[in-house]
């Protein structure tokens, strides 16, 4: 699976929180379609990647063996490349604080639940 197509978003839509980026990477990864996101936080008063969101990126980036660039805190635009699902069983993600947890389920779990397993 490759993916061919470049869908433009711009993070500073609707609220311009973190879960456009979130929302965004995961349907990325699942629907195998490379994404670019400028404006990321773009409604908030400290605009750019903040640590959650660029471990979150990781993760799916890791989950999808995709590339991913621009991933870095206090970036305001980032491009995923997705590629095809993780053989691995295991990833880890430390976005530093405990409050981010759930923030990274929400990038992470729709990947793993919605991935078809890997061939035997």
């Amino acid at each position: 699976r490759k993916a061919c197509r470049m869908m433009e978003i711009d993070g500073s839509l609707m609220e311009g929180g973190g879960q456009v980026v979130r929302v965004s990477s995961a349907l990325s990864a699942l629907l195998g379609l490379s994404i670019r996101i400028h404006k990321i936080r773009g409604g908030r008063s400290k605009p750019g990647l903040a640590a959650q969101h660029a471990a979150g990126l990781h993760l799916v980036t890791a989950l999808c063996c995709g590339n991913i660039e621009g991933a870095a805190i206090g970036s305001q635009e980032i491009t995923l490349l997705p590629s095809i699902p993780s053989p691995r069983a295991e990833h880890v993600a430390d976005a530093k604080t405990a409050g981010s947890c759930m923030l990274l389920l929400q990038s992470a779990l729709p990947v793993c639940c919605l991935f078809p397993p890997p061939a035997p």
